[in-house]
């Protein structure tokens, strides 16, 4: 009876044992399931901030695009601004055997046309005719490679055979016995720029006044000056109020 007992209770420690061990491992497990939530749960918060600070970025990444667009936009309208012309100006030399002659004339944009000045000196004393030519080029010697006479209605080189007026004209400088003269005048439905621009023409100055019944050229004689007309910065700007010329440093 003494083994038997001895037995069964070996067998009763035995399972006690066991049984300790399980709900050990079982706590262990249980330990283990909760950490690994916690982990998740954290994860999930550390994930939750950087989407969050992603968003963030994003939006601040988005507003920064479009104030660079902005910016961008706002330069773009200056500089088309900038180039848009505004005023043209030709400045004219004497041709072969008349160096000492020069002009400059000034256009300016008006509602129904251009208005123009004139300085010009080193003319002989009378009246010179004076026109706007179909071509910028002043290479030829005696001014003729500046081409016809500009006509601002059609066609320069093959005008209607009925035309009434030349074509082109400026007028008359009326110069005094100093050689110098003066002018303004204006061109009705001129324009800067568009099909019919005047900028990149040429201006001549000629030898004799205009004679109204020789249309289109107008019989003026030889070309004692010529000059191409340029984009000009417009008078009275703001840039002028330093007093220096637009390409002083």
């Amino acid at each position: 009876m003494k083994h038997v007992l001895s037995i069964s209770a070996a067998m009763l420690i035995a399972m006690s044992m066991t049984a300790c061990g399980s709900n050990d491992d079982n706590s262990d497990a249980a330990a283990s399931d909760t950490a690994q939530t916690n982990t998740a749960s954290q994860n999930s918060e550390t994930g939750g901030g950087d989407m969050s600070g992603g968003e963030s970025m994003d939006t601040q990444s988005s507003e920064n695009m479009s104030g660079d667009s902005s910016a961008s936009g706002g330069e773009d309208a200056m500089a088309a601004d900038e180039d848009m012309p505004k005023a043209a100006v030709a400045v004219l030399h004497g041709t072969q055997g008349n160096d000492d002659v020069m002009a400059t004339i000034r256009f300016t944009s008006q509602d129904d046309g251009l208005a123009y000045t004139t300085q010009a000196s080193g003319l002989a004393p009378g009246k010179h005719g004076y026109h706007i030519h179909l071509y910028g080029d002043c290479s030829a010697a005696d001014g003729t490679s500046a081409g016809t006479h500009f006509n601002l209605e059609g066609s320069s080189e093959n005008p209607p055979a009925d035309i009434d007026r030349i074509t082109g004209d400026l007028g008359d400088l009326d110069v005094g016995e100093d050689g110098t003269a003066s002018a303004k005048g204006m061109i009705a439905g001129a324009k800067l720029t568009g099909p019919k621009a005047i900028i990149g023409r040429g201006i001549i100055i000629h030898e004799k006044p205009n004679d109204p019944s020789q249309p289109p050229i107008g019989a003026a004689g030889s070309r004692q000056a010529c000059g191409v007309i340029g984009i000009a910065k417009p008078q009275g700007g703001s840039g002028d109020s330093s007093g220096r010329s637009g390409g002083a440093m």
